[in-house]
């Protein structure tokens, strides 16, 4: 061969192992940054991951009493575990998992105010039940106080309208042949005994008919009586809310004879004893 030839062969080899040297350098570039974009392909599956374990966890302290929202957020949950386990398989677009965090982030973003709101919504309402019971219980205790008062009120208007008795003369008697009637002190002549006094003025006390009673009881505290009425003697009066003289008189049965001592005498309304005395019997 001649020298052309051989320089022409070895300028050919040098264009040739240029063109190599050319291919290879490229391919190592497209290779470096073909391990980079994977690298941080890597890095970015792990970024999300701690976000999507960081939001799990968010959603774990997320408390409720609503059942509707509580079975919102267990559903979010199960939503975030699914993205995580997508994470870890490298077969799963990184740009897709991270376009569904970022929706999944809104919707707790969402959930956080809507229960922040329920919150506040409950205190709210708890507020309101205490005031309502607090009220209720001043009203049911105000009741109370005024049913005290007025049943108070009641029984004083009820002891204030019963009606007293005074100034008491009481006298023993006996009748004369000709039927008049004579006092004496002496048992053993005694066949009447009249008690005069006043029903006093009492305002709160209605008018109208009143049916006064006498009870005599003699030195051994049994009662004087001709029946089994309970009373000695008794008298109707017309009251009119002033004073108002009354006098009744007990007449014993023939043959009854008084003993020496002291007799009480009272003076019976409406069950109740509205005056009394004593008068003595020798």
């Amino acid at each position: 061969m001649t020298n052309k030839v051989y320089i022409g062969i070895i300028a050919a080899l040098c264009c040739a192992v240029g063109y190599l040297a050319y291919e290879v350098n490229n391919k190592q570039k497209e290779i470096v940054y073909i391990s980079a974009e994977y690298q941080n392909l890597d890095e970015d599956r792990k970024q999300l991951a701690v976000e999507l374990e960081s939001m799990k966890q968010e959603y774990d302290t997320l408390t409720v009493a609503n059942e509707e929202m509580q079975v919102k957020i267990e559903a979010q949950q199960a939503e975030i575990q699914g993205l995580l386990s997508k994470v870890k398989n490298q077969n799963y677009d990184i740009r897709k998992l991270k376009a569904e965090a970022e929706t999944l982030r809104g919707i707790m973003k969402h959930y956080i105010y809507q229960i922040d709101s329920l919150n506040r919504l409950n205190q709210q309402l708890i507020v309101e039940r205490d005031e309502q019971s607090s009220r209720a219980d001043q009203a049911e205790a105000k009741g109370k106080e005024l049913e005290t008062e007025l049943s108070t009120s009641k029984e004083m208007n009820a002891k204030g309208a019963i009606l007293s008795a005074g100034e008491f003369t009481n006298v023993a008697q006996f009748e004369r042949n000709s039927g008049a009637t004579k006092e004496t002190d002496r048992a053993s002549k005694c066949e009447i005994i009249k008690s005069c006094f006043t029903v006093r003025k009492n305002l709160i006390a209605k008018p109208g008919k009143r049916m006064i009673y006498l009870k005599i009881e003699g030195p051994d505290g049994k009662l004087v009586t001709r029946d089994a009425s309970g009373f000695s003697a008794s008298r109707e009066i017309d009251y009119s809310q002033s004073d108002t003289p009354v006098c009744i008189t007990y007449q014993a049965a023939g043959g009854f004879v008084f003993a020496k001592g002291n007799y009480k005498i009272s003076v019976i309304e409406g069950g109740n004893v509205i005056g009394s005395s004593t008068m003595v019997l020798r």
